[in-house]
C-alpha cells in the first residue's frame, strides 16, 4: 500500500496535485472498490440461488436474505443522503451533506455512480478471465458471487494481492466440482496473466517515464533498456514456466473439440510437445537474456512466436498466446538492451540456476501426476492419441521436456573452452613499443612477450595490455603510453568487458590513478608494495651505504665484471646456460603474463646487462628502458647455480650506478608482495590475511627475504592496487592473475 501510493503521489503530482489531494483520490478509488462489491455480489446471488446456496453451503433462504437485506441497506442509505443533502455546492463534481452536527463533503451522484460502474466492469472483467481459464463450466451467478467475496477477502486480510487467501476462498467453494489440481493450475494462470503481467508493464512503463523526466529522450531509452533486460529476463522464464505447466494440465473440452475440426490431430499433438519444449527452452535461454546476449535475443524472439501460435494449435489457449506475444513485442521493443555477442554455448550458466530450471520441470511432472493420480499406467499410455484431454499428451510434454533440458545441461557442462584471447601481430606489437619508448612507463616493454592481447587509443598515443582466464579480462599495469588517454582507455576496456560479460581486473596499479578506477565501479585492494631507487639521492660514499661498498669493492677483487651489451648483441647462447641453472636450481619453470621469460626473439628488443667472473658469463638481468630517460627497470634476473653468493646483489647495484651515470631519475627494483599490509584489527580482511601470509608464509615464498634484500638499496616504497569489482570479485580475480601468470592452475602448484 505505501509503495503504490507513492508511485500514485510521484505521478499525480506532476499534475500539481497536493498530497491531500492524492490522498483523497486514493481513498475514493478504494471506497469505489468497498461500494461496489457488496451490492454485485447480491445481485450475483440473486441470479441464481441454488447455486448460490450450495457453493456457500448456506440455506437458499438465508443466502436471499443476506442478499435482499444488502441491497436493503444500500437503498437506505441513498435515501438518508438524498434528504441530507444541502443546497450548496462546492464545485460541479462534490456535494455537501448535513450529518447531525457534521458536514460531509462527497462527489457527486453522477461522478459515484460512474466510478461505481468503472469499478464493477474492472472487477467483472478480472472475473471473466478466471472463469475462461476454468477447465469446466461453472454456474456464472455461483462463480461469481464466491470470487467477489474472495476478492473482499484478500483485501480485508491485508496480505499483498491476497495472495493465498484468494485462492484458500475458490479451493474451498467449487474444488470438490472441479478438483483441486485443476483448479489450482487455472488460478496460477490467472494470477500470471491478470497480476504479473500487468506489473510487469507498468514496472516497464513507470521506468520510462521517470527516465524521461530526469533525461533526455534517447538517455531516457538507454535507462530503460539498462533495466528491461533482467526485468524481460525474469518475464521470459515465467512464460516457460506457464508452456510447462500448460502442457502437463488438461485443456479445456470445448477448445479441443472446436481446433480438432479444424487442425488434424497429428498437428494438434506435435504443437502440445512443441510448445513443452519451447519452455524448457525459455527457462535456459532467461539467463542468456540476463547477461545482454544478441544471440539469445534473436532465439527467444523466435521462439516465443513460435510458441504463441503453437499454443493456439494445441488447444486455442488464447492466454496463453497472449502473454508470450506480449512478451514478445516487449523483446522487440528493447531491441538494443541484447547487444553482447556470444556463442548460447558459453553462457556461464551458475548449478544454482541449472537447478533452478530443474525445479521448475519437477514441479510440472509433479502437477502431472497430481492431475492424473486417478489414470491407471500403461505402456500404451504413451502411444495413445486421442483428442481427449487425458494424461498421454501431458506424459509425453514432461518426458520431453525432461530428456530436453537433461541434454542441453549436458551440453553445457561438455561444452567448448572460451575461444583465446587475440594475440597481437608483429605490427602490433611495434606500434606498442613505439608507445612504450615515449612515455616513462619502461615495464610496458613487458608488451613484446606478445602473450597478451592489445587494446588501443584511438591516436595509438596508449594501449592496453591484457589477458584472458575464465571470467577475468586482466590488465596489466596501468594503460601505456599518454597520459592523456589513460581515462579513456580504462573506460573503453571496461566496456570490452561488458560487451563479453567478462570481470574487468586490472593488476599493478598505482595509486594515482585510483580515482580512474573508482570511477568505472571498481574497488582496490593493495597487493604489495614496488621499491623504486632515487637516482639523484643515491650515493655510493655516503655513510649510510658501508655494506653496499663492501659489496662493490668485495665483487670486483673476486673479479666480478658488468658489461652491457647493446640490442641484439647480447650472447644468447651462453644465457640459455645461466636460465637453465637458475631454473633448475630454484625448481620453478618459466612464468608470463607480468614476467618475461627467456626467449632470443623477446630478449632481442632490449639492452642485456652480463655479470662475469673471469670471462665466464654467470648472471644477467635484460634493461627496460624508455626515450623519457625518467626510469628504468628490468624484467628477467638470473643467476648460475655456482656463481658467487655475491654476484645478484653486485648486479643490481651495478645498474644502479649505470643508470644515475646516464642522467636517470629512478630506478624500478620491482614489487614486493603482500609488503605494507596492516594486520590491524580495524584493517580489512583481506590486509590481515594478507598481513599474516607475509609475516608467517615464508615457507611458500620469501616474502620478508625479498623486502630484506631491496632495503639495501635505500628504496622509495611505493603501493601496488588490485582494480577489481568489489564482494567476490576480489578473490577470484587474484587467483585467475595467479593462475595467468604461472600457466595455469597447475603451475601454483608445481611452481
Amino acid at each position: 500500500m505505501l509503495s503504490g501510493g507513492s508511485v500514485r503521489y510521484r505521478l499525480y503530482a506532476r499534475q500539481g496535485l497536493s498530497a491531500l489531494e492524492v490522498a483523497r483520490m486514493t481513498f475514493f478509488s478504494s471506497l469505489a472498490l468497498g461500494a461496489a462489491l457488496p451490492p454485485l455480489a447480491a445481485l450475483a446471488a440473486l441470479s441464481d440461488l441454488p447455486s448460490a446456496s450450495t457453493a456457500l453451503r448456506l440455506p437458499v433462504a438465508l443466502v436471499a436474505e443476506i442478499a435482499l437485506a444488502i441491497l436493503l441497506v444500500y437503498a437506505v442509505v441513498l435515501m438518508v443522503l438524498r434528504r441530507r443533502l444541502l443546497p450548496e455546492q462546492p464545485s460541479p463534481d462534490s456535494r455537501l451533506f448535513r450529518l447531525g452536527r457534521r458536514t460531509l463533503r462527497l462527489p457527486s451522484l453522477k461522478l459515484s455512480l460512474l466510478q461505481v460502474v468503472i469499478t464493477a466492469l474492472d472487477v467483472l472483467a478480472a472475473a471473466a478471465v478466471l472463469y475462461l481459464l476454468l477447465p469446466e463450466t461453472l454456474p456464472v451467478g455461483a462463480f461469481l458471487l464466491v470470487y467477489l467475496l474472495a476478492l473482499a477477502a484478500g483485501v480485508l486480510s491485508h496480505v499483498p494481492g491476497g495472495v493465498g487467501v484468494f485462492e484458500a476462498v475458490l479451493l474451498a467453494a467449487f474444488s470438490n466440482q472441479i478438483g483441486t489440481a485443476p483448479l489450482a493450475a487455472a488460478l496460477l494462470l490467472y494470477r500470471l496473466i491478470y497480476v504479473l503481467l500487468p506489473f510487469v508493464i507498468a514496472c516497464l512503463i513507470l521506468l520510462f517515464t521517470e527516465g524521461k523526466r530526469f533525461l533526455p529522450g534517447s538517455s531516457a531509452v538507454r535507462i530503460a533498456s539498462g533495466l528491461a533486460a533482467p526485468i524481460l529476463a525474469v518475464l521470459v522464464f515465467f512464460s516457460g514456466v506457464a508452456l510447462l505447466f500448460s502442457g502437463v494440465t488438461p485443456e479445456i473440452d470445448i477448445r479441443l473439440q472446436g481446433i480438432g475440426f479444424l487442425l488434424p490431430q497429428r498437428l494438434i499433438e506435435a504443437s502440445h510437445l512443441g510448445a513443452s519444449l519451447i519452455g524448457v527452452v525459455c527457462l535456459l535461454l532467461a539467463q542468456g537474456l540476463r547477461r545482454r546476449l544478441s544471440a539469445a535475443w534473436v532465439l527467444t524472439l523466435v521462439l516465443l512466436l513460435v510458441g504463441s501460435l503453437l499454443s493456439l494449435f494445441k488447444g486455442f489457449d488464447w492466454e496463453e498466446a497472449s502473454l508470450l506475444a506480449i512478451t514478445a513485442a516487449l523483446l522487440a521493443t528493447f531491441r538494443r538492451s541484447f547487444y553482447r555477442r556470444s556463442r548460447l554455448l558459453e553462457v556461464p550458466f551458475s548449478p544454482l540456476y541449472v537447478m533452478a530450471s530443474l525445479c521448475v520441470v519437477a514441479a510440472s511432472i509433479w502437477l502431472l501426476l497430481f492431475v492424473y493420480q486417478d489414470a491407471s499406467y500403461d505402456n500404451q499410455l504413451w502411444w495413445q492419441f486421442t483428442l481427449e484431454p487425458g494424461a498421454p499428451r501431458g506424459a509425453r510434454a514432461a518426458m520431453g521436456s525432461v530428456v530436453l533440458l537433461l541434454a542441453l545441461s549436458l551440453g553445457w557442462l561438455l561444452r567448448a573452452a572460451p575461444p583465446a584471447t587475440e594475440l597481437p601481430t608483429q605490427e602490433n606489437l611495434q606500434r606498442a613499443l613505439h608507445a612504450v619508448q615515449t612515455s616513462n612507463q619502461p615495464d610496458g616493454s613487458l608488451v613484446m612477450t606478445g602473450d597478451k592481447a592489445l587494446l588501443f587509443h584511438e591516436t595509438e598515443s596508449a594501449f592496453v595490455m591484457y589477458g584472458r582466464r575464465g571470467r577475468s579480462l586482466i590488465a596489466l599495469f596501468d594503460p601505456i603510453g599518454s597520459a592523456q588517454a589513460r581515462a579513456e582507455l580504462i573506460w573503453k576496456f571496461r566496456d570490452l568487458c561488458d560487451m563479453h560479460h567478462a570481470r574487468p581486473v586490472f593488476y599493478q596499479v598505482r595509486a594515482e590513478n585510483l580515482p580512474f578506477y573508482m570511477d568505472i565501479g571498481l574497488t582496490a585492494l593493495k597487493l604489495g608494495e614496488e621499491a623504486r631507487v632515487n637516482l639523484r639521492s643515491f650515493d655510493l660514499d655516503s655513510k649510510g651505504k658501508k655494506d653496499l661498498r663492501y659489496t662493490w669493492n668485495r665483487g670486483q677483487r673476486d673479479g666480478l665484471a658488468l658489461e652491457f651489451h647493446e640490442v641484439g648483441q647480447a650472447p644468447f647462447s651462453e644465457l640459455k646456460l645461466i636460465s637453465d641453472s637458475w631454473l633448475e636450481s630454484k625448481h620453478v619453470r618459466e612464468k608470463g603474463f607480468s614476467l618475461g621469460r627467456f626467449d632470443p626473439d623477446y630478449l632481442s628488443y632490449f639492452r642485456i646487462a652480463v655479470v662475469r667472473v673471469q670471462g665466464k658469463a654467470v648472471a644477467f638481468a635484460n634493461l627496460l628502458e624508455t626515450h623519457t630517460g625518467e626510469l628504468a627497470s628490468i624484467d628477467l634476473m638470473r643467476v648460475s647455480a655456482d656463481a658467487p653468493k655475491l654476484t645478484m646483489e653486485f648486479l643490481m647495484l651495478g645498474l644502479i650506478l649505470h643508470f644515475k651515470e646516464r642522467g636517470l631519475e629512478r630506478f624500478r627494483l620491482g614489487m614486493v608482495p603482500l609488503a605494507g599490509l596492516q594486520p590491524r584489527r580495524g584493517a580489512p580482511l583481506t590486509q590481515r590475511l594478507g598481513a599474516m601470509v607475509f609475516r608467517r608464509g615464508e615457507q611458500f615464498y620469501n616474502f620478508q627475504g625479498l623486502r630484506r634484500f631491496k632495503n639495501k638499496f635505500d628504496p622509495e616504497w611505493e603501493p601496488r592496487y588490485l582494480a577489481v569489482p568489489a564482494g567476490l570479485d576480489p578473490l577470484v580475480a587474484l587467483a585467475d592473475t595467479a593462475a595467468l601468470i604461472a600457466g595455469g592452475f597447475t603451475g601454483l602448484v608445481k611452481r
